[in-house]
């Protein structure tokens, strides 16, 4: 298992602004970074699954930092209707990624899961200026044909090769979308892109969107992601 923080970086707790509460989020920034991720999820401020912490190094190789965002507090994790709430998760993003631009001054993208990967299509559908975003698994079609109609950057949907169900739906999100998008399948994983190399699959998949190497997007159509 990889660890970090390297020598030079920034990391560190932070409490961030988010419409009528506050959330506790983890920051890390390489020491030189070009863009931030917020890792929007809805476990808390717990990790959102084995394949950050690959995820992370890569990133910061590539001058990309990390905000790993819980949308909900402790206490809303055990209510299913906030849980499921997309509309306010993806204004809680919003205002999050107006805190994330002050504090940083950097560019922004998304990655979503579980119930963050509808709620970081949805606010990059108000906010034209999010670089890239990447769902994994969930349920991305929740953000609505009309919102994921509006979404101007480059999204990637990462599904589990174990779970045809959210397949199908990932690409349903998809079609609802006329930006550049790409849908790809993590052979052996679950649902939650849990499995044998899992992990190391999708944390290169995420470096690669944000790198701007993005499979089944025309060249001529990739829009600049890091600065």
């Amino acid at each position: 298992m990889p660890t970090w923080p390297a020598e030079g970086q920034r990391e560190e707790q932070v409490v961030v602004p988010a419409g009528r509460t506050h959330l506790t989020a983890r920051l890390v920034l390489p020491a030189m970074p070009r863009v931030v991720l917020a890792f929007a999820h809805s476990a808390g401020d717990g990790g959102p699954g084995p394949w950050y912490e690959y995820a992370v190094p890569r990133l910061h190789r590539a001058g990309i930092g990390a905000l790993l965002l819980g949308l909900l507090t402790e206490e809303e994790r055990s209510d299913r209707h906030k849980l499921f709430d997309v509309v306010l998760l993806a204004r809680r993003l919003e205002t999050a990624t107006q805190w994330l631009r002050q504090e940083t001054g950097l560019p922004v993208g998304y990655v979503g899961s579980e119930a963050g990967a509808p709620a970081a299509l949805r606010a990059a559908a108000a906010d034209d200026e999010i670089r890239a975003v990447v769902s994994l698994g969930g349920r991305p079609e929740l953000a609505g044909p009309a919102a994921l109609a509006r979404v101007r950057a480059p999204s990637l949907f990462v599904v589990g090769g174990l779970d045809p169900q959210g397949a199908g739906l990932s690409r349903l999100a998809a079609d609802w979308m006329s930006c550049p998008h790409h849908v790809t399948v993590v052979p052996g994983a679950a649902g939650d892109l849990a499995g044998p190399g899992a992990a190391e699959a999708v944390a290169g998949l995420i470096r690669d969107w944000f790198t701007n190497d993005r499979p089944g997007v025309n060249a001529a159509t990739r829009h600049p992601v890091l600065p």
